[in-house]
């Protein structure tokens, strides 16, 4: 019954639960839900627009081609209330856990698919953990993917990150109806913006390991830890059905 509660808030995110849409379903009953995290933005240019506004214009680009994380568990918190009655409610924490490693360009991956019941929500939360001893040798957060230069060189890069990742979104009074409605929560983390504050500089200096610029706690950690900076805020999140 706990998890029930718990998965509805997401559901309760989803934009437009309208008349139009009961008409469509055409069903009542518990509604399921089924979360996605997915990278945006593949390739763009540096310095990140609207970042590092004194910079000179460059033709420097970043396209990545791989983009994988371990996703060891995701925490929902919100508050419940009646629909009865807003006055009666439920503080609920709900935990999905893997450990599952996930190809952030593959949206065909789906982690869990949770009966919703109806009800109100307020402040919620999906927090999204990855867990450094669930990844072995691996590294929790990993990208690579290709830096080219002002001068049109092309040169591999690779991210690499350790350490425990932990990020969220946060919604806020929501509601979910009594109708039975497939929803999809989409997490995305914009890779232009895990770049925001870097100049290509920065990339042009880096130290390279057999040719390739490779960025974690070892290695050009100057880059690495503005990257980090940006990987750990909140991220945006949409709902569909």
């Amino acid at each position: 019954m706990k998890r029930n509660f718990v998965m509805a808030f997401l559901l309760a995110s989803a934009i437009g639960f309208t008349a139009c849409q009961k008409d469509d379903l055409g069903t009542t009953g518990p509604s399921s839900l089924g979360v996605k995290i997915e990278a945006v933005n593949k390739s763009y240019s540096l310095p990140v627009s609207g970042d590092l506004k004194s910079a000179a214009a460059t033709n420097a680009t970043v396209t990545w081609d791989s983009v994988r994380l371990l996703v060891s568990q995701i925490k929902f918190e919100a508050e419940l209330k009646s629909l009865v009655s807003h006055r009666d409610s439920i503080e609920i924490e709900y935990k999905w856990t893997g450990p599952k490693w996930i190809d952030l360009f593959d949206d065909q991956v789906v982690l869990g698919n949770f009966m919703l019941q109806p009800g109100f929500y307020d402040e919620i939360e999906l927090k999204v953990y990855g867990d450094n001893e669930d990844a072995g040798k691996n590294p929790v957060f990993y990208m690579s993917g290709n830096y080219t230069n002002d001068e049109n060189t092309k040169i591999p890069v690779e991210i690499k990150v350790y350490s425990d990742v932990q990020f969220k979104t946060e919604r806020d009074s929501v509601s979910v109806t009594e109708e039975s409605i497939d929803i999809t929560s989409y997490i995305q983390i914009y890779l232009d913006e895990l770049m925001a504050g870097i100049d290509p500089a920065m990339l042009d200096n880096a130290r390279l390991t057999d040719g390739v610029i490779i960025i974690s706690s070892e290695s050009n950690r100057d880059i690495f830890f503005t990257i980090m900076k940006n990987l750990v805020k909140n991220h945006k999140c949409y709902y569909e059905h």
